[in-house]
């Protein structure tokens, strides 16, 4: 319990699953390769002796994590958690092969907060895999993102693969996902989640029910609200722009109908890419874009992005480095932003940058 330094202190959290942990310093992971004769790091808990208490990475790194399971269920860098706490993890160039519930942060993640987690690399497994999470379930999911390529059979996911009774906030996804059926730039598969003001830019490659953003959404309890796809989605059978079905309620969705390669969805609104990089197509529907939303014309190839910034982020502009206090809204700094004639985004580190408009960017 405490502080971990390294990567054997990351390991040796199985031996009390039910630990508050943080990171102490970025972990380099890549002794992994060579761990119990090649099958790597053994994940943390599972789904039936699962993780139960806490581990603030406090966005240092964990770099070169590599598994190699198979034959084995409930993979990642968690393989199982129930009633967890995980936060600000950064997991990047990971290589996770697992059988089914394989995600790069948790297999089976049931009963969980994840707030502000990202992961990079690669994840490979059979059913119910996704980049960040595998099967979650009465989990609350904030501020996370994947960009891990994701491989597998059926009900994958760019962020997570079979998806029951969840509320996602946003969060995104962008690799590339293939499999047969139930494939997803977003969701495998969602059911009574509540999804709110998410996206996915992945390219999707499938047999059956494959779509940009949830293959197969169904049960009226689940709500889908103010989130878009553009990645190319490629199916035989009952494939669509942003849902390949859908029974759920979906409200203020978008797909890109030219970068799709779809015309139709089970649900959302098709536009070109012109209208999905116009803010007017998104205010025009309710989206915030004072808080939540931005669009540049630049950053995430046009298309909208998030400003949230985690509440220790730094604020970077030509002038100044300025702390941005908890007590300061993100409203407020929008505000001010604003008024100002610069710009502000979350960069690839998770930082909140702003850029003046009264001196040259660099």
């Amino acid at each position: 319990m405490g502080a971990i330094s390294n990567v054997n202190e990351l390991q040796d959290m199985n031996l009390d699953l039910a630990g508050t942990y943080w990171l102490a310093n970025d972990i380099d992971a890549s002794a992994t390769s060579g761990w119990n004769g090649g099958a790597g790091f053994i994940p943390v808990g599972d789904d039936g002796t699962p993780f139960t208490g806490s581990f603030n990475a406090k966005h240092y790194e964990i770099t070169d994590l590599f598994i190699w399971r198979p034959l084995t269920e409930d993979v990642g860098l968690f393989g199982g958690t129930d009633g967890a706490t995980i936060q600000k993890v950064r997991i990047v160039d990971c290589d996770i092969t697992g059988e089914d519930d394989t995600g790069a942060l948790v297999g089976d993640a049931r009963n969980s907060t994840i707030t502000d987690c990202r992961s990079t690399g690669e994840v490979t497994g059979v059913d119910y895999v996704g980049g960040l999470l595998g099967f979650p379930a009465w989990c609350t999911v904030t501020s996370c993102s994947s960009t891990c390529t994701v491989t597998g059979d059926d009900y994958i996911g760019g962020l997570g693969g079979w998806c029951f009774d969840n509320t996602f906030s946003q969060c995104f996804a962008s690799g590339a996902v293939s499999g047969d059926d139930y494939i997803s730039g977003f969701l495998g598969v969602g059911q009574q989640n509540d999804i709110d003001d998410c996206y996915a830019t992945g390219a999707v490659n499938g047999d059956n029910f494959v779509a940009g953003f949830i293959s197969y959404s169904y049960d009226a309890v689940e709500t889908v609200d103010n989130c878009y796809s553009t990645g190319a989605v490629t199916g035989n059978t009952n494939d669509g722009g942003f849902m390949g079905f859908s029974t759920s309620t979906v409200a203020n969705c978008f797909w890109d109908t030219e970068t799709s390669g779809q015309a139709a969805s089970a649900a959302g609104t098709g536009k070109t890419t012109s209208e999905m990089k116009d803010r007017d197509t998104f205010i025009d529907a309710g989206w915030d874009f004072v808080v939540i939303w931005g669009m540049d014309g630049s950053t995430n190839d046009g298309y909208a992005f998030f400003w949230t910034s985690p509440p220790e982020a730094i604020a970077d502009s030509p002038r100044e480095t300025v702390a941005v206090e908890d007590k300061i809204t993100l409203e407020a700094i929008r505000n001010v932003e604003m008024a100002g004639g610069g710009r502000s985004f979350i960069n690839g580190e998770g930082n909140f940058v702003y850029k003046s408009r009264y001196a040259r960017n660099t």
